[in-house]
């Protein structure tokens, strides 16, 4: 029997799948153009069932190839093209991919949603970074050195920042970069006053929870793109 395993965001390594849904077989991970091929037939003859992991699938495009659904494979599907499995609906198995639970946040679960402007802030992970001040200021600090990074980079090589900030030129400079070309760099500037502006009132008073959510909305307002 074929299962479709519905999630908007494909799912590619095993750590992923086993986080996700509670497959207990013998999967083998193939890609869809292998599906077809006798060869990966007779290779895959001993596992229970086989996962194509690299593409969502659609129930035309499954048709179309004459795909049997008595068959044992694992496709990926989107939600929204569900419905037009009802026709095989007796040879098929639907299973919702499970969300795991969070377990703590870090300063770049906030910051990475600051920066993309299709990531809208949730109540939830405001309400995690400003009822925590330790939390807070560890998001700050790490804020601050991405602006930082950033900021070297309009005058500097990424070789010539990374030793300045003793750090390795990896994938946070092709970030850095990437930002740099959706972000005005005044923006940049006006993020570093914010900061600096947030730190100082923690610094002459109490942490202030509406202060914290004011000051991420804001700088998010100046760094998403």
């Amino acid at each position: 029997m074929t299962k479709l395993l519905i999630t908007e965001k494909l799912i590619t390594t095993k750590k992923e799948l086993s986080d996700l849904s509670n497959f207990s077989t013998n999967i083998e991970f193939i890609k869809y153009e292998e599906l077809t091929s006798d060869t990966t037939q007779s290779l895959f003859a001993k596992v229970d069932i086989s996962y194509v992991y690299d593409k969502f699938l659609t129930y035309s495009e499954l048709s179309s190839s004459n795909y049997d659904f008595n068959s044992d494979v694992i496709f990926q599907v989107k939600k929204s093209n569900l419905n037009k499995f009802s026709v095989v609906s007796s040879d098929i198995e639907v299973i919702e991919a499970k969300k795991p639970e969070k377990e703590g946040y870090f300063p770049w679960d906030l910051s990475n949603v600051i920066f993309s402007k299709k990531d809208k802030l949730s109540s939830q992970l405001i309400s995690e970074f400003c009822k925590n001040e330790n939390l807070f200021r560890q998001f700050l600090a790490y804020l601050n050195k991405e602006l930082l990074r950033a900021n070297l980079l309009l005058e500097s090589e990424s070789n010539t920042v990374s030793k300045l900030l003793d750090e390795n030129d990896d994938y946070k400079y092709e970030l850095a970069i990437r930002r740099l070309r959706g972000i005005d760099s005044k923006n940049i500037e006006k993020s570093f006053e914010q900061i600096n502006k947030i730190e100082k009132l923690m610094n002459k008073s109490e942490f202030n929870q509406e202060n914290a959510k004011r000051f991420i909305v804001g700088v998010k307002k100046l760094l998403e793109f």
